[in-house]
């Protein structure tokens, strides 16, 4: 090789070694900017899908999945968050191995309640708002950065991530290589939480209250949370 063309080759190499550098994201970078700016609903209003599917194939053995009814076969949970002038409503859907929604709620702090609303029934229940009932979806997952992430690219999946450890959990954040598109994230034992949508217009319509169609109801679950938020807050 001519002294010209190595001269020419490394000075290529040095350049694409240093745009190489350029573009690289230190542990965490990503993540933080994802949750401080792009999912942070003080600054502008977040609109978020999310999806996961549990596949019992993956968790029985084939015996035992053969004889589960199609409809138990396999579950989809799609939560979507919209969040604008310190509202955070979240609608969560539940679709079984058949495509029927088993269920279809929103849940909301509003006006000095919280409400909890069910799509497919058609029944509401409200309480008295406490703090710490509902969050916006980046507050859920800040308490995970007391710990340092560390950084890598998943070699299965070609994804670069964002990694945080505590005692045997992890969280992990996914991108598409070299980039900042969010692609998903994945906590130990759990299946992978698929990205749908994400954008900075909420849909509004989930902040409006139940109409008079709906009647209210007793909602176990929530005033179960109601009462253990009350029982921790009057520990403290």
């Amino acid at each position: 090789m001519g002294k010209s063309i190595r001269i020419l080759f490394l000075t290529v190499l040095m350049t694409v070694m240093c745009a190489a550098v350029a573009l690289a994201y230190n542990p965490g970078q990503r993540t933080i900017k994802l949750l401080g700016q792009t999912l942070n609903s003080d600054k502008h209003p977040v609109h978020l899908v999310v999806s996961q599917t549990i596949d019992m194939r993956d968790v029985l053995n084939a015996d035992a999945y053969n004889k589960l009814p199609a409809a138990k076969k396999k579950r989809t949970s799609r939560t979507e968050y919209n969040e604008n002038k310190g509202i955070a409503a979240k609608r969560a859907t539940i679709i079984d191995g058949e495509g029927k929604i088993i269920k279809d709620t929103v849940d909301f702090c509003k006006d000095g309640f919280w409400y909890a609303i069910d799509l497919v029934n058609k029944t509401y229940d409200r309480v008295p708002e406490l703090s710490g009932m509902s969050s916006p979806f980046a507050e859920t997952l800040i308490g995970w950065f007391n710990v340092r992430p560390v950084g890598g690219n998943d070699a299965a999946t070609g994804y670069d991530y964002d990694r945080m450890t505590k005692g045997n959990n992890t969280l992990t954040f996914y991108y598409e290589k070299g980039t900042e598109k969010w692609i998903g994230y994945q906590t130990a034992y759990l299946p992978f939480v698929k990205v749908e949508e994400v954008s900075n217009v909420a849909d509004e319509s989930y902040f409006a209250l139940p109409s008079a169609e709906y009647k209210q109801v007793a909602d176990p679950a929530m005033r179960a949370r109601a009462q253990s938020i009350m029982e921790k807050k009057n520990k403290k």
